[in-house]
């Protein structure tokens, strides 16, 4: 579990984070030769998330990184967020971490409000952005009736943490099925998606207890309510190609809103395009991985040097950094449950044809 220290206007933060390559799911350092896609997860959860994407034969031809974000996700600690942190502050402790790590410019891979900071670098320091694959977008304003259903599960959360020494598990989870239709669109998940949850609940009951409310607050509620768009002179700054991803069957955010969006970035003259995966929700990447990864694995070798970018031949077999805590997660969800879904649970993606 490796980590790195740095120190932004908003606090020291020890970051969590993982270098996949070619050959090796933990590696200390990038090869320089091939491009790097950096991952940017999305609030609520932590990096797991692209579990599906990190065991991609396809995509590990490339160098992977990601991190947990910090303010109570997955295994970054330090600081505590500031009240007033939002996607400037976010931009900034990701950049720091690319230095920190001594990345070269990236193709940035974010979801849901990973989109968000994967954008705000883009604006501020076009010249670390090689290309943009934004999943379910969140870089125009939040809806009003978006923003009822955070706040709705803010007030769940808060309820379950009366005082320091009581958390009432049931209004926890009755806070995570709500932050799961948001998130999967339909109450029953897949076998993936629950152990990716199962990994995800102790973390946040132990992150965001009684003393730590107000960094729940700031990261799952404040954080949406902040955001902001962008002028087109800002989003003019862009350098490289966008690709936008939308589900269709995304409870919160509708087709339109990423159209709109796409017509924003082609009127500040960015090179966009919108892929719409049918039967898709909100956070994708797990369960749409086999439509996901091959878009994703064909926008990397347009937007790089195509000598670069096909130097590595497509890895036999690779692991994800995340396999072994996957797999445990799914045994210990099978054992407290009447159903065996193991046949269904995927820790591998097979090779490409």
């Amino acid at each position: 579990m490796p980590h790195v220290q740095v120190t932004s206007s908003t606090g020291k933060i020890n970051f969590k984070y993982t270098i996949c390559t070619p050959a090796c799911e933990e590696a200390s350092e990038i090869d320089k030769s091939l491009p790097t896609l950096l991952f940017i997860h999305p609030i609520s959860i932590a990096e797991h998330i692209y579990h599906a994407q990190f065991c991609d034969p396809r995509l590990r031809r490339f160098n992977l990184v990601s991190f947990d974000m910090r303010g109570g996700h997955g295994g970054t600690t330090g600081d505590k967020v500031p009240a007033h942190y939002g996607q400037v502050e976010a931009a900034e402790d990701t950049m720091l971490l690319m230095d920190a790590l001594h990345l070269p410019p990236c193709h940035i891979v974010g979801m849901s409000s990973g989109t968000t900071i994967a954008l705000q670098v883009a604006v501020m320091e076009p010249k670390r952005v090689l290309s943009l694959f934004l999943i379910s977008h969140l870089c125009l304003e939040i809806p009003p009736e978006v923003a009822e259903g955070h706040q709705e599960v803010w007030e769940l959360w808060r309820t379950a943490f009366p005082d320091e020494s009581t958390m009432i598990v049931d209004i926890v989870y009755d806070a995570g099925f709500g932050n799961s239709q948001y998130m999967f669109t339909n109450p029953k998940v897949s076998p993936l998606v629950t152990a990716m949850m199962t990994i995800t609940y102790p973390v946040a009951m132990a992150s965001w207890n009684y003393h730590n409310l107000d960094q729940f607050r700031i990261m799952n509620l404040d954080f949406y309510l902040r955001r902001k768009s962008h002028p087109k002179s800002a989003l003019s700054r862009i350098k490289g190609p966008v690709k936008i991803v939308h589900g269709s069957t995304d409870v919160a955010y509708p087709k339109s809103y990423s159209e709109k969006f796409l017509n924003r970035l082609t009127e500040a003259g960015v090179d966009a395009s919108l892929l719409e995966i049918p039967g898709a929700p909100h956070y994708l990447a797990p369960d749409y991985a086999n439509v996901l990864n091959p878009a994703l694995h064909e926008f990397i070798l347009k937007s790089s040097d195509s000598g670069l970018s096909c130097r590595a031949p497509i890895p036999k077999h690779v692991v994800s950094p995340w396999e072994d805590a996957m797999a445990q997660a799914s045994r210990a969800d099978h054992n407290s449950s009447d159903t065996d879904n193991s046949d269904d649970f995927i820790i591998s993606t097979p090779i490409p044809d």
